[in-house]
């Protein structure tokens, strides 16, 4: 309250008079002293003063955060995912095995049908003339005389194929894996077949497709949580981007082809290189990491080796994990086939068969580990993900589901360990690298990771940027 004294002598120094009531009133109401002294009258009475207008009192600021406008939340996201996996649990038997391999046979000769006209083996006639067949590679070995002879075997037979070491297409020769399937031409003589020729399926040309709308996609693998060499420092460094960076703005789909977890007893003494030692704890993990990613982002999670699913390949999602509590995440198989909005069809293939790839074609001995888009062109081209038996452990279906039967527009894998990327014939190879430290035994084989580093596509254009993150 002001007092009484002081509000008579402002208005007696105003040349103003006050009644006592409306001193009482502005003793209760200061605020409106100085609307009182400028009314243009001799005595101010509290009549006077009532009818004045209080002053409003101040509001206060209310600040509204816009929010941060994100291109990829416009944008509804149209996802179909085929799961080449049979999930049926029953026994298996030899005959299984025979199944298997007929698929196999089956479904690539009709590839390599289109590029020449077989005959079967048994109908080889030594005639002199030039003549075509298509086999699976029963086996292959090097002769004394260092000619290369292999056998193969179709469903009339098998013949001994031999190619000379003086012929031009020797270096080709000694790409040949066993139990892929291939087409050769030679002259048949003596119970053997003299190839001049080597044909894989391949596949023409295909048209380049894009999307319609402007969105891309994040590419990454092997993250190996739980591992003692896990980067969390630089995944984090990876989510936050994710969630403020102005390039990040148009990711509406993160791929993540295998090896989330490290796993427990993927190899002896492992317990001694891991972190989280429980492989449901190591999920637990993984799943809360990846929560952290906005949840306008689709994320399809296929697994690897190292995860719970086991090695024998194709492997089933990994539903039984607490990566099924993320809202936003699809869990496929491995293989598997993802389309977006019906038109861009992506290949996700972890990759386990490309160290045996890698050992078995003498072309990629030495560069194989460091540009992994060379043994995932050697599959494309010869139509399976795993053509030697040797190189992963299946279970035998009725089909072969390692078949890829449609050409891919994007063709991603892990694994290596090893950021690259290829373009073959308008389709993208991507392999995607890891979050994992140099490993020990990386280390003792000479083989040096790109860890932290994603593979960002435009999906409107398919231009590709890689970014990394240990350098941000």
């Amino acid at each position: 309250m002001v007092p009484r004294k002081e509000i008579v002598s402002k208005f007696f120094s105003k040349g103003k008079f006050i009644t006592p009531d409306a001193i009482e009133y502005l003793e209760k109401e200061p605020s409106l002293i100085e609307l009182a002294l400028s009314l243009e009258k001799t005595v101010i009475k509290v009549e006077d003063i009532k009818k004045l207008k209080k002053p409003e009192e101040e509001k206060p600021i209310l600040i509204i955060k816009k929010e941060r406008e994100v291109p990829a939340k416009e944008y509804e996201e149209e996802i179909e995912v085929e799961n080449l996996c049979d999930f049926s649990m029953k026994e298996r038997k030899a005959k299984d095995f025979n199944s298997y391999f007929i698929s196999r046979l089956q479904n690539i000769q009709e590839m390599l049908m289109k590029r020449i006209n077989p005959i079967s083996i048994s109908n080889l006639r030594e005639n002199g003339e030039i003549q075509s067949i298509i086999g699976i590679v029963y086996e292959k070995r090097i002769s004394p005389a260092g000619n290369i002879i292999f056998t193969l075997e179709d469903f009339s037979g098998f013949v001994k194929c031999i190619v000379n070491k003086e012929s031009e297409i020797f270096k080709h020769a000694q790409d040949i894996l066993e139990d892929e399937v291939i087409g050769v031409k030679g002259i048949y003589k003596n119970n053997f077949l003299f190839v001049n020729e080597i044909i894989h399926p391949d596949f023409p040309a295909k048209e380049k497709v894009y999307l319609d709308i402007p969105i891309d996609a994040i590419f990454i693998s092997d993250l190996h949580i739980g591992s003692i060499d896990f980067l969390d420092d630089i995944f984090l460094k990876f989510l936050d981007w994710l969630k403020t960076s102005k390039e990040a703005e148009k990711v509406k789909f993160i791929f993540i082809c295998g090896d989330i977890v490290d796993g427990v007893g993927i190899y002896p003494g492992q317990e001694k290189d891991l972190r989280i030692k429980d492989i449901y704890k190591q999920y637990d993990k993984a799943r809360d990491l990846l929560a952290e990613i906005p949840d306008y982002i689709k994320l399809v999670i296929a697994p690897g080796n190292h995860d719970i699913v086991g090695i024998p390949e194709p492997q089933p999602p990994l539903k039984d994990t607490s990566l099924s509590e993320l809202p936003n995440a699809i869990l496929v198989s491995n293989p598997c086939y993802v389309k977006l909005y019906n038109k861009l069809k992506i290949l996700m293939y972890h990759g386990y068969s490309y160290d045996g790839i890698i050992q078995s074609i003498p072309s990629l001995r030495k560069v194989g580990y460091q540009n992994p888009s060379l043994p995932m062109l050697e599959v494309l081209k010869r139509r399976h993900l795993s053509p030697r038996m040797d190189d992963t452990m299946i279970i035998p279906h009725t089909q072969d589901y390692l078949v890829i039967k449609e050409v891919p527009d994007i063709f991603h894998s892990g694994h290596l360990h090893t950021t690259s990327v290829m373009n073959y014939k308008h389709v993208t190879l991507i392999n995607s690298g890891t979050f994992q430290a140099q490993t020990e035994y990386q280390k003792m084989l000479g083989h040096i990771p790109h860890p932290g580093i994603i593979t960002l596509m435009n999906l409107q254009t398919r231009k590709v940027k890689l970014i990394n993150f240990c350098k941000i």
